[in-house]
């Protein structure tokens, strides 16, 4: 049985929000005591209760690109999409830095196995025992820090692949504990990741809105409760069944969470929480730690669906 978070407040969230605030620079991070004595921290300034102001200064990041290797395998790739390639991965690799603030320093860059089609990929993932796989665009392997991908007829469809396998591998390294939502929710963000001279981007996941905006017609899109206690097994089983549309919802779900900064801030609250071992069911955690508890994100969650978000957003 799980149970949710003691009065005494954790100390890995008192970590993530100084993490948090030294991305933001000078910054003022609130405490304050509620009447049962649970210990509360926020970005935000709340007038109807007695808060303590804690300043934090910034701390100065220090991660840099890498050194991507690509193996193409009779793939002919040109130096514009080797580009491509490598600068999508150090995109990924910044935003789990810059926005989730962790040292990428920890993380073992991985290298990238390009095949040219499906049938090559397939017999590649039977010779590695993954052929549970097969009906993939890729996969990460982690016993030998290798992204797998075939070139699909849309070129750009693969270098979106590979963005979404590097995620995995960055998650499944740093952040095993993460529930099966967030791992392949941020995943699947990580496809429209782009870069500007303003910075990192998201764009708007045409195919996840188009299919949750269908699975909200039909009734089919899952509440915010049931997601959240939906045990990773589980929704990994109900992910490869291929009949729902948990997938395209999980990333939504994500986009959403990133679309606004307290949000934001929320999200990096999780993965450090669950970086640190903290395997409390989402759900918990959800209900302690975002103001207004579950009820709140539900409806904030649906709100956001009927605008759909802005086509960009900005990190």
């Amino acid at each position: 049985m799980f149970k949710k978070l003691r009065k005494a407040v954790h100390p890995v969230l008192v970590f993530s929000l100084f993490m948090i605030a030294a991305n933001m620079g000078y910054a003022k991070i609130y405490k304050w005591v509620d009447e049962d004595g649970k210990v509360h921290f926020s970005d935000r300034e709340d007038r109807s209760v007695e808060q303590e102001v804690v300043n934090v200064k910034p701390g100065a990041s220090k991660w840099s690109r890498f050194d991507i290797r690509i193996n193409a395998v009779d793939v002919e790739l040109s130096d514009e999409e080797n580009q491509q390639i490598v600068d999508g991965v150090n995109n990924v690799y910044e935003f789990f830095n810059r926005v989730m603030s962790f040292d990428m320093y920890r993380t073992v860059p991985v290298n990238i196995l390009i095949l040219k089609d499906r049938t090559e990929y397939q017999n590649y993932l039977v010779r590695k025992e993954k052929g549970m796989a097969v009906a993939s665009y890729g996969v990460y392997i982690s016993s030998e820090h290798q992204i797998v991908v075939y070139v699909q007829e849309n070129r750009s469809r693969t270098f979106k692949t590979i963005k979404h396998e590097v995620s995995h591998a960055v998650v499944d390294t740093i952040v095993p504990y993460a529930p099966a939502w967030l791992n392949e929710g941020l995943a699947e963000q990580m496809e429209v990741l782009e870069h500007d001279q303003a910075g990192l981007y998201f764009e708007r996941h045409e195919d996840n809105r188009r299919v949750v905006a269908q699975a909200r017609e039909q009734g089919r899109l899952a509440g915010i409760e049931q997601f959240l206690k939906l045990p990773s097994n589980k929704w990994r089983h109900s992910d490869m069944s291929g009949a729902s549309s948990l997938r395209a919802q999980a990333g939504q779900f994500v986009g959403f969470l990133l679309s606004k900064p307290t949000r934001r801030n929320f999200v990096v609250r999780l993965m450090h929480n669950f970086n640190r071992g903290d395997r409390t069911l989402a759900y918990y955690l959800v209900d302690d730690n975002y103001i207004g508890g579950v009820s709140m994100l539900d409806l904030d969650w649906r709100r956001w669906l009927l605008q759909q978000g802005k086509g960009i957003n900005r990190l």
